[in-house]
């Protein structure tokens, strides 16, 4: 198994806790919980935000050729082919790909296509812009698929990578690290090395030497809410259980963290009682020498 198939779970796992949308509400149960679905749900409601942020950096994209690599269930590439982009959409999850397809429709804007972000079966040049929204960066191999990244693009064409940050709260599931660490210092709830962890100053020489110009590293920030602010506990489980570590828990241990994470998300909540959590996360960008 190559080592971006092994960190499809981890990356269902990072997701963060999204509420359904109207699509996905009429889903049967079982196919609501599938690994797909649930990413879908979990992640793209904390990663989207930058997957926009990142798009209308790009604006006008109107009959550009854009490439989204590991694209997950497709949230970049979605919004990317409504905004009149020629899109490529790659994951090497075929069941990743499936859901893309299913969810740009028939159309001569959009595609998806199994691939590992690390041996990409295309021509060099071929791109106007590369995007890789919480999917390079966040395997071992990301030197790799940002090489990748470049060779694929037209010289003077784009490149864009975002990653969190792994400092603080940066995302849900960075703040159940904080509390768990916090009540059982002597476990970890997923191994150190399962994502990279960058500087500003380390990305923006590495996106360098790998062959670009005009490079920039900015953290960005997005507040994200759960459904239910209430049940944020409960309706994070699906997530919390993902992890490792979760799984060494008692169930006297499970609802001590429970109840310490309702306190830890409490604490980002506003007067109207919802929570608003300010994710954050790296976006660089470039262009190809």
């Amino acid at each position: 198994m190559s080592d971006e198939k092994k960190m499809t779970s981890a990356r269902t796992s990072h997701a963060s806790i999204v509420s359904m949308t109207p699509s996905t509400r009429d889903e049967s149960t079982q196919k609501a919980s599938s690994p797909i679905s649930l990413y879908e749900k979990m992640g793209e409601r904390t990663t989207q935000p930058f997957a926009i942020h990142i798009l209308d950096a790009l604006q006008p994209i109107l009959n550009l050729d854009l490439i989204d690599i590991a694209a997950g269930t497709g949230g970049l590439a979605l919004v990317a082919a409504e905004r009149g982009a020629r899109v490529l959409a790659t994951d090497v999850s075929a069941p990743m790909i499936d859901r893309i397809r299913e969810r740009l429709g028939p159309g001569q804007r959009g595609r998806a296509e199994i691939m590992d972000f690390s041996t990409l079966n295309l021509r060099d040049a071929s791109y106007d812009i590369a995007v890789s929204n919480f999917g390079v960066l966040a395997f071992s191999k990301w030197r790799l698929g940002l090489a990748e990244m470049i060779r694929v693009t037209r010289h003077g064409g784009r490149i864009n990578l975002s990653m969190w940050t792994q400092r603080d709260d940066c995302s849900p599931a960075h703040l159940m690290k904080r509390v768990f660490s916090t009540l059982f210092p002597a476990r970890v709830l997923w191994p150190a090395d399962m994502f990279p962890v960058f500087t500003e100053e380390a990305l923006r020489a590495d996106v360098r030497a790998a062959g670009c110009s005009d490079v920039q590293v900015e953290v960005v920030t997005a507040d994200w809410s759960p459904f239910s602010s209430v049940d944020v506990v409960s309706e994070c489980h699906p997530m919390f259980k993902g992890f490792p570590g979760y799984a060494t828990l008692t169930p006297l241990e499970a609802e001590k963290l429970h109840a310490a994470l309702q306190d830890a998300f409490q604490s980002y909540a506003g007067e109207d009682g919802v929570i608003r959590l300010p994710t954050r996360a790296f976006v660089v960008t470039g262009r190809r020498l």
